[in-house]
């Protein structure tokens, strides 16, 4: 079964980013200015009328809810709503100059009430900039009916789960009408790769109606490509994922926890894959935990000069995580068998105190343990000695 990813990091990337609901608070918040009168005159609530212009356009942003948001409003008493349909909107569009539908018109008594994004024309006020997906008066469409194709390799069972990419697209308002599902390895998938030059699966493929959400449009130019077909194409793709050149699954991390057993007050590693899930959202394959007593932890801690534990190695294959190498320059090293060896052990002394826990580790020189005031310097080169094979 497929990993389920934490997408508030695509935002981390589109997705990481991908993903912004449109608040109908954001769009109506009122602004009513009031008179100084005296403390028991109250208020006169204004008498308003709104009309619902193409509001019976079902694949269309539902308007209705910023009526419901202006009948909730203090000193506003809606008397009546009307509604015109598409069929009958000629008239009422060409008098307020409408350019997106669903519109919404608001008269009667609008003398000094003003309403973001809404705007004075003729006798009423006006909101005609409805998101997506939308009716178009100049083109007689509706804008923002997206197409979908999902490109994933079946058989990859590790890589990053787009499906849930998806479903936070549509939660975030994007209309998708048609979501298809394509292998590869399949005729299909092999065109599709073929004709856009794709390199990592899975990944997304959309018409260019995705560009009128703003949520997409807005980091599309960070994370994918539009082509001269107009298909867009996610290209910012979260491992795992398979390089399609190689055919190999990349992005599946193995994680060694590096500790003395005989610290019990050491802090507990394991935090790390914590925080290296938060921060990069990354998957890992294998975990294991070595002893610094036993052989294979006195060849690692040789290997790579290791001063101070608990710490962690993870495997090479953590490089191809989106902003983890520039991140890990003040955190650790890199090896030269491309492993990355955490150092900065002190580091965690401010995470521990923050959740209320209490932070020591053993600096392996000196045998002390400590408080994380005082860590080690990193390490910038590393012993020539190899690290020993499963069967030793």
């Amino acid at each position: 079964m497929k990993k389920q990813k934490d997408l508030s990091n695509i935002n981390t990337y589109l997705i990481v980013a991908l993903v912004i609901v449109v608040a109908i608070g954001l769009y109506f918040t009122l602004s009513v200015p009031t008179v100084k009168k005296e403390a028991e005159q109250p208020i006169l609530a204004k008498q308003l009328t709104l009309t619902l212009v193409g509001a019976d356009c079902k694949d269309c942003f539902n308007v209705s809810v910023a009526v419901d948001f202006i009948k909730q409003q203090p000193n506003i008493n809606v008397t009546e709503v009307k509604e015109i349909s598409l069929e009958d909107a000629t008239d009422t569009i060409a008098k307020y100059n409408l350019s997106r539908l669903p519109a919404l018109l608001i008269s009667g008594e609008i003398a000094n009430l003003t309403i973001p994004n809404f705007e004075t024309r003729e006798d009423s006020l006006v909101f005609d900039k409805a998101p997506a997906p939308y009716y178009d008066v100049a083109s007689k469409k509706v804008k923002g009916k997206v197409s979908l194709i999902v490109l994933e390799d079946a058989s990859c069972k590790d890589c990053f789960d787009m499906n849930a990419v998806v479903a936070q697209l549509k939660q975030a308002g994007v209309k998708i009408v048609t979501e298809q599902k394509v292998d590869a390895k399949s005729d299909e998938g092999k065109q599709l790769i073929s004709t856009y030059k794709i390199e990592k699966v899975p990944t997304l493929l959309f018409n260019k109606e995705a560009m009128e959400y703003d949520v997409i449009s807005q980091v599309w130019g960070q994370v994918g490509t539009e082509e001269s077909d107009g298909k867009l194409v996610l290209r910012f793709v979260n491992p795992p994922y398979v390089n399609v050149t190689s055919g190999k699954t990349e992005g599946m991390v193995n994680l060694i926890y590096l500790m003395d057993e005989s610290c019990a007050e050491c802090y507990n590693a394991t935090v790390l894959k914590e925080l290296f899930q938060q921060s990069f959202n990354m998957y890992f394959k294998g975990e294991e935990t070595i002893d610094v007593t036993s052989t294979k932890g006195k060849m690692m801690v040789k290997k790579y000069a290791i001063e101070a534990v608990p710490t962690v190695v993870l495997s090479k294959e953590a490089t191809v995580y989106p902003n983890f190498a520039a991140a890990w320059n003040s955190a650790g090293t890199e090896e030269k068998d491309g492993a990355f060896v955490f150092r900065q052990v002190s580091l965690l002394k401010d995470y521990f105190a923050q959740s209320g826990g209490n932070f020591s580790y053993k600096n392996l020189t000196s045998g002390e343990i400590l408080s994380g005031t005082s860590a080690p310097e990193a390490i910038t080169e590393e012993a020539e000695i190899t690290i020993p094979s499963e069967e030793e």
